[in-house]
């Protein structure tokens, strides 16, 4: 009899603070592999290490669309993040990766935004990745280069707060950003 293999999800929508493409915050690594399933070689699974403090987590790479795919965070075992890096998925009012930061400040009027000091790198113009977080929804959109576009959607536990990968890793610092009509400054916060 001919084996069931499933389907990657042609597209898909974001619900802030529970699912991506149906797959459910709290859900295992398996119901992960059931809508994203792993291709040998490519996909990866991250397991948390001494060193390396931050939560496991797994990647399933999108490439028809030649995009990172959609990374999922772990904690005791069931998935907490859920980060989206591909256009195949969006949310209810249309937005997805590469919107702007105008864009997602308007549609997210109560978030807040942070930047992640020291996590600039060559693939984003050696600019620091900044954050709107709408906890309150649950949802976080990571802002990359000089136009501060979308590169990621994450989705997490509506009412928490939301940290990349799960976790901040020194050297990296996260810090809150505040504006004012004035000036804009950038406040500290560790963790």
């Amino acid at each position: 009899m001919p084996r069931c293999i499933a389907q990657t999800p042609k597209s898909g929508m974001i619900v802030p603070g529970e699912n991506v493409a149906g797959l459910r915050l709290g859900s295992t690594l398996s119901d992960f592999r059931a809508i994203f399933p792993k291709k040998p070689d490519i996909d990866m699974d991250y397991s948390s290490v001494a060193m390396n403090p931050c939560p496991a987590s797994s990647q399933w790479v999108d490439l028809e669309r030649k995009a990172t795919g959609v990374f999922v965070i772990l904690q005791n075992d069931r998935i907490s993040q859920i980060s989206v890096q591909t256009p195949r998925f969006h949310l209810a009012n249309g937005m997805s990766i590469e919107a702007s930061a105008a864009q997602v400040k308007h549609l997210y009027p109560h978030g807040k935004e942070f930047v992640l000091i020291g996590s600039g790198g060559k693939s984003n113009g050696g600019r620091d990745l900044h954050y709107w977080i709408d906890s309150s929804d649950g949802v976080a959109f990571e802002l990359y280069g000089a136009k501060r576009l979308v590169s990621a959607i994450s989705i997490f536990e509506k009412g928490k707060d939301y940290f990349p990968d799960g976790c901040i890793s020194p050297p990296q610092e996260w810090r809150a950003v505040r504006t004012s009509h004035t000036n804009n400054a950038t406040e500290s916060r560790s963790y």
